[in-house]
């Protein structure tokens, strides 16, 4: 298992707040304000959606930066699954072409592009960072957005509470495990 060390960097300062707030007590997470594409290096995360089409939300803004291979990378990956979708709880990565941000982690957050439950934050942030501490390579260092605040219509005190959980809940499995660093 590798150390992952996690970073939140989002545009909407409510939701920035409201993820420093609920990880007050782990310094070693960072929670900032900007631009996750200008900020992010090793591994981006994507909210994205079951089927991973990347026309909306901060997917598109992914989809522009890294150019039509990087949807096409995710369908094609996603459609390798026995399903045929990638359902809110699991996770794949794939490699970007990108120098700086070779990895991109798609963790459902919605099964098409709706409002959700808040609980979805928690299932997609348990996938990245199973994923993210099970690759060395991919989980050095993960950017992540604030998770199904745009398009899922979480509440930032709600997504961030559910994020918060899932880390702790995970740093507790990895403890279980002896594979904490």
């Amino acid at each position: 298992m590798s150390a992952v060390r996690l970073h939140f960097v989002d545009i909407d300062g409510e939701v920035v707040a409201a993820l420093r707030a609920a990880f007050r007590d782990h310094p070693e997470v960072t929670c900032g304000d900007g631009d996750i594409l200008a900020a992010a290096h090793d591994t981006l995360v994507s909210p994205a959606n079951s089927y991973g089409f990347m026309d909306g939300g901060i997917d598109a803004v992914y989809a522009r930066f890294f150019g039509p291979g990087l949807q096409r990378a995710v369908q094609e990956a996603i459609n390798r699954r026995p399903e045929g979708h990638l359902p809110v709880g699991a996770s794949l990565a794939v490699r970007t072409g990108h120098a700086r941000i070779p990895f991109l982690i798609v963790a459902p957050t919605m099964h098409t592009p709706e409002p959700v439950p808040a609980e979805h934050c928690y299932r997609a942030l348990r996938a990245v960072l199973r994923l993210a501490a099970a690759d060395a390579e991919i989980g050095r260092d993960v950017f992540c957005p604030g998770l199904a605040t745009g398009v899922g219509c979480v509440a930032p005190g709600q997504a961030a509470e559910r994020l918060a959980r899932a880390y702790v809940d995970w740093k507790a499995a990895l403890a279980l495990t002896g594979a904490v660093r």
